[in-house]
């Protein structure tokens, strides 16, 4: 048990605590009353042994604090003080003190003193766990049975038990010492039933049960059902009525949950009805749409990659706009201008003058920078021209869509990963996108070349905005090229980007769905279209939001050209 020892001087304390270890107790002392209410807050104590005077808090007012404490398990306090008179000792116990050692102690009392206050916490915490299980068996009760005396064919008393609190939140003293209150609990729509079968007691025929209402104690509105059962006397009347009530309301609210589930039911099938018969209605219509509306899609879907390319067209232009505008050309010009006005005396103007002297560290400079602009500017160039060749490719396979067919090219799918990598590379290296290959060598195979690469281009510009979107540092997309079983090719596009939430992968590849706020929902579907039309799938996982994304191209691989549905 634990014992907490209050006590400034520090021999007193030592010889308290010696004793109180021998004994077999868990003793933590503290030497003045600061020290001994932080404890008993962080650490309560079962006993304490308080100095009536000590430094800080003095022992009277430690008592109080102890007893303002909302602990249910009960704190025995025993005042240690030199003072004898009466008065002294009642004003301990008035405080909250439940006994007293008096200095100097004599160790047998002290001890006798102890045990004391340890049967009366052993007491405390048998009555604490006695109320506590009576708590949960109130609780748990669900009915209670009362009795209603019958006199002179009249009802003359109703006598409840206990057990009513649990029910009606009212004690079987308040039931019983008024009557009315059982009639005035019930709710006031079904004070009329109630009151009819009350009525009935006293006559010898059978009363069926009774569902109704109770406004309980507290407030609550609870179900309860009524069955009485009569006791007839030598003479046959009635003499007095047992009355079963139980609480229903777990029941009723089941029971009203599936009347409004069976009605949304009837609701749905009535929908569900007349759903059909407009899909049935409309049917030939749509079958005449579905052509038209096939080649909006695919129209958007061009319209999509169309438009991707000419943002990496345009990101090109303005960066070779940019460098242009800022050019040393212009200063070259001045410069130009400076040496023709001092041709004269050219020699001496770049030997002696200030601004002459200049000229050829600057020159310098400006070589080297225009080297700079020129192979930058160069880079762009390239980069713009694969993106105008890239959307001629677009409007060649939607020639080849509408009405040639499909080619296959022999083709390097690394080869083919890079020109995808570097028709969206503006856009990573202006995210700082750092971009990881693992390419397994299987030599070339035959592929839509223009519609894979487009796919490409849209799924690793997917990741790009995926990772623009997120904070995560470093920025990192994998690109990662496997063969499967000799029968197919793998391409997974991985980001640690925004993620996908688990409620958008199902229809992240449903048409119009976007969580862009620019986008229009046809990047992602349209691939899934271009992938399903070169024989391929796409699949996509992710462990959930800002936690990354795999998207998964999967093709056929065929190492020989297929003319015909036969292999050359």
């Amino acid at each position: 048990m634990k014992v907490l020892i209050a006590e400034d001087d520090t021999a007193s304390r030592m010889i308290l605590q010696k004793n109180l270890q021998n004994w077999g107790y868990q003793v933590t002392a503290a030497e003045d009353g600061n020290k001994a209410w932080e404890i008993i807050q962080t650490s309560p104590p079962r006993i304490v042994l308080i100095d009536w005077v000590m430094p800080g808090i003095d022992g009277l007012e430690l008592c109080k604090k102890i007893r303002s404490l909302p602990d249910k398990k009960y704190t025995y306090v025993i005042f240690l003080t030199s003072k004898t008179e009466s008065q002294d000792i009642v004003t301990a116990l008035d405080t909250g003190a439940d006994d007293f050692l008096s200095k100097p102690f004599d160790k047998n009392v002290f001890r006798s003193k102890m045990a004391v206050g340890a049967r009366t916490i052993d007491y405390e915490d048998k009555l604490l766990q006695s109320e506590e299980r009576y708590q949960r068996i109130t609780e748990s009760i669900t009915d209670y049975i009362f009795t209603i005396q019958i006199s002179g064919g009249k009802i003359s008393k109703m006598l409840h038990a206990d057990a009513a609190i649990a029910v009606t939140g009212y004690s079987a003293e308040e039931l019983n010492a008024k009557d009315s209150l059982w009639l005035e609990m019930v709710h006031k729509d079904d004070r009329e039933i109630v009151s009819a079968q009350l009525q009935k007691c006293a006559g010898n025929r059978k009363i069926e049960p009774l569902e109704y209402r109770i406004i309980r104690k507290d407030g609550n509105l609870r179900w309860v059902k009524s069955t009485i059962v009569q006791h007839l006397g030598k003479a046959g009347q009635v003499d007095w009525c047992d009355c079963l009530l139980q609480d229903i309301t777990e029941r009723k609210i089941a029971e009203e949950n599936m009347i409004q589930a069976k009605q949304n039911a009837e609701d749905a099938q009535a929908k569900l009805e007349k759903l059909n018969i407009q899909l049935e209605l409309t049917y030939k219509k749509l079958m005449e749409a579905a052509h038209s509306a096939g080649m909006a899609e695919v129209a958007a879907n061009v319209l999509h990659n169309v438009g991707n390319a000419l943002n990496s067209v345009n990101v090109s232009a303005a960066f070779i706009s940019e460098k242009l505008s800022k050019s040393e050309i212009p200063y070259l010009q001045k410069l130009a201008d400076l040496v023709k006005n001092h041709a004269d005396n050219l020699a001496d103007f770049l030997t002696n003058d200030p601004q002459g002297k200049y000229i050829p560290t600057y020159l310098c400079e400006v070589s080297a920078h225009l080297v700079q602009q020129k192979t930058e500017i160069l880079e762009n160039l390239s980069s713009l021209i694969k993106n105008v060749n890239h959307i001629k490719d677009i409007i060649h396979m939607q020639q080849l869509y509408t009405g040639i067919g499909h080619q296959r090219d022999c083709v390097s799918l690394p080869d083919l990963i890079e020109n995808a990598i570097e028709i969206n590379n503006a856009g990573l290296q202006r995210n700082n996108i750092e971009v990881i290959r693992e390419y397994e060598d299987f030599g070339n195979i035959f592929i839509d070349k223009h519609r894979t690469l487009q796919v490409l281009v849209n799924l690793i510009d997917n990741a790009e905005h995926a990772l623009a979107q997120s904070t995560v540092k470093p920025k990192q997309m994998k690109i990662r090229l496997t063969k499967r079983n000799n029968l197919k090719v793998r391409i997974e596009i991985s980001d640690n980007g925004i993620g996908i939430k688990p409620e958008d992968l199902n229809r992240i590849f449903d048409a119009g769905f976007t969580t862009k706020s620019s986008g229009h929902g046809f990047g992602l579907h349209g691939c899934r279209l271009t992938a399903k039309d070169i024989q391929g799938t796409i699949t996509v996982n992710s462990p959930g939001q800002n936690q990354g994304a795999t998207f998964i191209l999967e093709l056929p691989l065929i190492k020989t050209e297929v003319k015909n549905g036969k292999h050359n």
